[in-house]
């Protein structure tokens, strides 16, 4: 059963709060190996580019395993902060580091926060939106310690030093640290999720793979709880009828057009304005998770009639079933941003493969071809090597850029049609 529409005491934000704009181009995460897994950026950047189709915006990931907000990972601090970010020009960039940082405890908070200034200031010089995220949790089973971990009372301390600095810079702040470790202690209450660490290989249901590194349905909750923090609307279009007087009452973000059916049946074209946020189908275990519900908070497509003489109706779309609802749900409304069949449902999981293999492709390009160290005994053929170095970077951003075509048309919704026919027809 999909849900039904939730009251939501939250008013939308209107798009002109949302961090991300059109002419994002590029926008670019920046963080540590969690960041570098490439899910929950490539969440956000599914739904920016499902929500805003006709927006003018890409993504680039600059993840970098092990890594801390002073780059140690990159060479060191300027050079990395000049190879992997200021050289892509971006118009917008997240900031998503702690993880590592922290492990340093309260002697490496001071360098923390000197440098998590230092990637604002600079970023912002180079023009660019800034956004601080905190770390993720880790996921583990300490007696009395949140989600299990001791560790998470250090990642709060960074947490709170963080929004320091996002109030003096006048940045956005996000948290996913609180709101993760909420659902990670929801879980267990509940018994969903397992109350031992994840072993390798093992099956536990927990939202990490080691303790540390999100699954799809951790990356779905932080990802949430950073499209939230960066103020997303919820709405994606809305469809409001009247099936006995074969009425509009409301449309928004979407165009109706009814359509000549029998007097028992209901059916409409509906032409939407964007479409809804797809996610991994392995995602499905954080959505069981007791109030974790981004269909209503991110994905809202809504469907609302009123007016129907029969107890419930199969709902279908383009004639590819999509469900079955009773009448009084239909006329409470329901939300269809989650399902799993039909055209749309279809056209969102070939648009989340075409980004994972372009971000894959750039991944490929950025750390196995661009910053690729070549060996002491290969030097004699340096001149070779550099050649070849920009052959293949030239090959790869023509794939990516091919890529980038195919999910530029994956991104615009196309008409479908809806049918209600009362069950048992």
């Amino acid at each position: 059963m999909l849900p039904l529409l939730a009251v939501d005491t939250e008013a939308p934000a209107p798009t002109s709060d949302f961090f991300f704009h059109d002419g994002d181009i590029p926008a670019v995460f920046l963080g540590d190996s969690i960041t570098e897994q490439r899910m929950y950026t490539t969440l956000v950047e599914t739904y920016v580019l499902t929500r805003f189709p006709t927006w003018k915006i890409s993504f680039r990931n600059a993840g970098w395993g092990g890594d801390t907000v002073w780059l140690t990972r990159r060479g060191d601090f300027n050079t990395g902060l000049q190879r992997d970010v200021l050289s892509l020009q971006p118009k917008s960039v997240t900031i998503d580091f702690g993880m590592n940082d922290a492990r340093g405890g309260d002697g490496a908070y001071p360098k923390y926060i000197e440098y998590s200034t230092k990637l604002v200031e600079a970023l912002k010089k180079a023009g660019a939106r800034v956004a601080l995220i905190t770390a993720s949790p880790e996921e583990k089973y300490e007696a009395d310690a949140p989600a299990g971990s001791s560790y998470n009372l250090m990642l709060k301390k960074y947490s709170d030093g963080l929004k320091e600095i996002a109030d003096k810079e006048n940045v956005p702040f996000v948290d996913q640290l609180t709101p993760v470790i909420h659902f990670i202690e929801a879980g267990r209450k509940s018994g969903l999720l397992s109350k031992t660490v994840p072993l390798a290989g093992g099956k536990e249901k927990c939202l990490t793979n080691d303790g540390v590194h999100p699954n799809w349905g951790g990356h779905l909750i932080m990802a949430t709880a950073i499209l939230k923090g960066l103020r997303a609307p919820a709405l994606v279009s809305s469809a409001s009828l009247d099936a006995g007087t074969r009425s509009i009452i409301a449309a928004k973000g979407c165009a109706i057009e009814w359509q000549d059916a029998p007097n028992d049946v209901v059916q409409f074209k509906r032409t939407d304005e964007a479409l809804p946020w797809p996610i991994d189908p392995e995602c499905d275990l954080a959505l069981k998770i007791p109030g974790f519900d981004p269909a209503t908070a991110l994905n809202r497509y809504e469907l609302k009639v009123k007016g129907l003489k029969a107890a419930s109706y199969k709902l279908t779309m383009d004639d590819h079933e999509i469900g079955t609802y009773s009448s009084a749900d239909l006329a409470n409304g329901v939300n269809l941003g989650f399902v799993r069949q039909g055209p749309i449902y279809d056209q969102g999981q070939k648009l989340l493969k075409a980004v994972v293999d372009k971000n894959n492709a750039y991944f490929n390009r950025w750390r196995n071809v661009q910053v690729y160290q070549v060996p002491e005994w290969l030097k004699a053929n340096l001149d070779d090597i550099k050649a070849a170095r920009t052959a293949e970077m030239a090959r790869l951003d023509k794939v990516i850029a091919d890529q980038e075509q195919t999910i530029e048309l994956l991104r615009k919704p196309v008409p479908h049609v809806f049918k209600l026919e009362p069950v048992g027809k």
